[in-house]
């Protein structure tokens, strides 16, 4: 569960009780019900936003309306609704937070103090890599892992951290010893050129990542 955006002071009505959220929406008929009882209907065109299409609900009624200096500032044109084509998922996940009142207090106290930590104390307000998602993603998991490590070294210590490591590499070359000798020398050849090129790539991933270690503070 992520907050829902509120309503742009632009899009506000002069009274709130004419904001949008209090218009109703019937999927059905693909119109909205303002607080006087008329319909706003679209005329089923999808304008382009930003990032977002969306289509416009208006109506005639306004020209008349007795309470529209409440409803809107537009005295020519009358009320305006946009609604984006991502608005079931905000109206779905708008109710899901209010259902959920007590889990999103408890998300807010967990999730995002990492998320602060990260951007505000350790400065990664932004990523280096910017050519495609893929080197993003690799990016920002950079940061949560150099995360995840200063915190475990705050909660166990680097020692027990150390020996922990130590142990787990004894434990996974002793699984692999054994399948060295059993292979040919033709896929041992491919095997060692395959772990070099792996070796070389995890030595710059190393080093990348010493980056980010060194920034949290960790070293």
């Amino acid at each position: 569960m992520v907050a829902v955006p509120g309503i742009p002071r632009s899009s506000q009505a002069p009274d709130p009780a004419y904001n949008v959220e209090n218009f109703n929406y019937d999927p059905e008929t693909d119109c909205y019900t303002c607080p006087q009882g008329e319909q706003l209907r679209s005329n089923g065109k999808w304008y382009k936003g930003k990032n977002y299409q969306f289509k416009q609900y208006k109506t005639s009624a306004c020209k008349i309306c007795t309470v529209k200096h409440l409803c809107t500032r537009s005295y020519k044109n009358g009320k305006i609704v946009q609604r984006s084509e991502y608005t079931p998922y905000i109206e779905a996940n708008k109710h899901n937070t209010e259902k959920h009142r007590h889990t999103y207090r408890k998300r807010q106290s967990i999730v995002e103090h990492p998320y602060g930590t990260i951007k505000r104390q350790w400065g990664f307000s932004y990523i280096s890599t910017k050519k495609g998602k893929e080197r993003a993603s690799a990016d920002v998991g950079f940061m949560f892992i150099a995360y995840n490590i200063r915190r475990i070294m705050n909660i166990v210590g680097k020692n027990a951290l150390k020996k922990y490591l130590e142990v787990l590499v004894l434990l996974i070359s002793g699984i692999y010893r054994p399948i060295r000798f059993k292979i040919s020398p033709f896929k041992a050849i491919n095997l060692l050129k395959k772990n070099l090129t792996s070796f070389f790539e995890r030595l710059l991933n190393r080093l990348i990542f010493g980056h980010y270690l060194i920034r949290t503070g960790a070293f």
